[in-house]
C-alpha cells in the first residue's frame, strides 16, 4: 500500500535528480516568459516585427529541438552512464546561462533566440535521462510515488518560473535580476546534478544512428508497434497539449469574460498547476502505488465534464465593469469560486491521467529501451501542442473565444478516451 510520496524526498539518489529537474524546468520558463515580455513591451519595436509573431518564434525555437533531436538523445540515453550525461548538460545550461547574460545585456535578439533554442536543446536531451534513470532510482513499488513528485514539481518550476521571468524583467534592475538568478539556478542545477548517482549504461552495446531524421523514424516505428506504449503516449501527449491551451487561454478567458486583471490570470495559472500535482499525488493514493490504467477513463472523462460546465458558469458571471476586478474582488463573487473550483478540479483530473501513464511507460518498458520509449514520447507531446496550439488558433481566427476553444478541448478529451479505453485489459492479459 502507498504512503506519502514525500519520503522520496529523504533518498539521496531521488532527492538529487528531482532537485535537478524541478530547477532546470524553472529556468528554462524563467529564461523564455523573461524573453517573450523584453519582445512584447521593448524588443518588437526595434526589430519593427510584431510581437506576436516574435513570441510565437520564441515559442518554436523551444519546441523544435524536441522534434529533431529526442531520438537521438534517447540513443545517447540508452548508450551511456546516465549521470554523466546529466552533469555535462547542467554544464551547459550554465554555459548558456552565461551567454544568455551578455546577449539580454547587449538587447540582442538573435543571440537571445539562440540562447532559447540551447535550453529547449538540453531539455530534449535531459527528458528521456530523467524518466529513463527513475525506475533505477527508487523501488518498483514507489515508482508511481516517484513519478507524482516529478510531474508535481515539473508544473509548479513551470508555473514559478513564468511568474517570476515576466514579473522581474520589466523592473528598473530587471536586465540584471534576471540574468544572476539564471546563471545561479544553473550552478544549482549543476550541483545538484553532479549528486545524481550513477547505474552504468543500460545498453552500451546499441549503435547511434547519426542520421536524426532516420533514427527518429525508427525509434517512433518501434515504439508505435507496442499495444501497450502507444496509447500510454497518446494519453499523456494529450494531457501536455490540453495544459499547453489551458496555459494560453485561461489569461484571455480571464480578461474577456470574466473581467479579472492580471492578478486574477495569475490566481488561475496558479490553481492550474497545482491542481495537477494533487491529481499526481492523489493517483499514487487510489492505486495504492500499483501500476495500473484504471485512472485513465474516468479521469479524461472528469476531464471533459468540468471543461463543459464552464459555459453553464461563465454567462452567469456579472456584466464587466469599467475597470478590471482583482483577485479578491473576483474572489467576492460567488461565480468567481465555481469558474476557479472547476479549472482546478479539470487539472486535477488531469494529473490522475498523466502519472499512471508515465510510469506505465517506464514499467512495462526494458530497462535498455526505455530512454529511447521516452524519447518517442517526447516527441509526439511536441507534435500534440504545436498541433492544438495550430487548431486554437485557427478557431480563434474563425470567431471562436476563448471559452469555445476550451469547449473544444473537453470534446478533444472525449476522443482521447478512445484509444485508452483497452489498454487497462491489455495489462491484465
Amino acid at each position: 500500500m502507498a504512503g506519502s510520496a514525500f519520503h522520496l524526498l529523504k533518498e539521496r539518489g531521488f532527492l538529487s535528480l528531482f532537485v535537478t529537474q524541478f530547477l532546470g524546468a524553472f529556468n528554462d520558463n524563467l529564461f523564455r516568459s523573461a524573453l517573450i515580455m523584453l519582445i512584447t513591451f521593448r524588443l518588437a519595436n526595434d526589430v519593427d516585427v510584431a510581437p506576436a509573431i516574435l513570441n510565437n518564434l520564441a515559442i518554436g525555437l523551444f519546441i523544435l529541438p524536441y522534434f529533431l533531436f529526442s531520438a537521438f538523445a534517447g540513443e545517447l540515453a540508452d548508450k551511456f552512464e546516465k549521470a554523466r550525461q546529466v552533469l555535462f548538460i547542467k554544464l551547459w545550461e550554465v554555459g548558456l546561462a552565461l551567454f544568455g547574460g551578455v546577449a539580454f545585456h547587449m538587447a540582442n535578439l538573435p543571440f537571445l533566440m539562440a540562447v532559447l533554442a540551447g535550453l529547449g536543446l538540453q531539455s530534449t536531451f535531459f527528458g528521456p535521462i530523467k524518466y529513463g534513470i527513475l525506475p533505477d532510482l527508487v523501488k518498483r513499488e514507489d515508482l508511481l510515488a516517484a513519478n507524482a513528485l516529478i510531474e508535481a514539481g515539473t508544473f509548479i518550476s513551470i508555473l514559478l518560473g513564468t511568474l517570476v521571468g515576466g514579473l522581474l524583467i520589466l523592473t528598473d534592475e530587471g536586465i540584471e535580476s534576471v540574468t544572476t538568478l539564471v546563471l545561479v539556478v544553473a550552478v544549482l542545477g549543476t550541483i545538484s546534478g553532479a549528486l545524481v548517482p550513477k547505474m552504468g549504461a543500460a545498453a552500451p552495446h546499441i549503435r547511434i544512428t547519426p542520421n536524426i531524421f532516420a533514427s527518429t523514424r525508427r525509434e517512433l516505428k518501434a515504439a508505435w508497434a507496442s499495444d501497450i506504449v502507444r496509447p500510454a503516449i497518446i494519453g499523456i501527449s494529450w494531457i501536455w497539449a490540453l495544459g499547453s491551451i489551458y496555459l494560453t487561454q485561461l489569461p484571455v478567458l480571464v480578461h474577456d469574460r470574466l473581467g479579472g486583471d492580471e492578478t486574477v490570470v495569475t490566481l488561475f495559472l496558479a490553481v492550474f498547476s497545482l491542481g495537477i500535482g494533487v491529481g499526481s499525488f492523489l493517483s499514487n493514493q487510489l492505486l495504492r502505488g500499483n501500476v495500473s490504467a484504471k485512472l485513465a477513463l474516468p479521469g479524461l472523462g472528469l476531464l471533459a465534464a468540468f471543461s463543459l460546465l464552464l459555459p453553464l458558469v461563465v454567462p452567469a458571471m456579472p456584466p464587466l465593469g469599467a475597470a478590471p476586478l482583482d483577485f479578491t474582488g473576483f474572489l467576492g463573487l460567488p461565480e468567481g469560486w465555481m469558474v476557479l473550483a472547476l479549472v482546478t478540479l479539470t487539472s486535477l483530473a488531469g494529473g490522475l491521467v498523466i502519472v499512471p501513464l508515465y510510469t506505465l511507460l517506464q514499467e512495462r518498458t526494458p530497462r535498455e529501451g526505455r530512454s529511447r520509449v521516452i524519447a518517442v514520447n517526447n516527441i509526439v507531446n511536441s507534435g500534440f501542442m504545436a498541433g492544438s496550439a495550430g487548431i486554437a488558433a485557427l478557431l480563434a481566427a474563425s470567431g471562436l473565444d476563448s471559452l469555445g476553444i476550451l469547449i473544444a478541448t473537453a470534446a478533444g478529451s472525449l476522443l482521447a478516451i478512445l484509444p485508452l479505453k483497452p489498454l487497462d485489459k491489455r495489462l491484465q492479459a
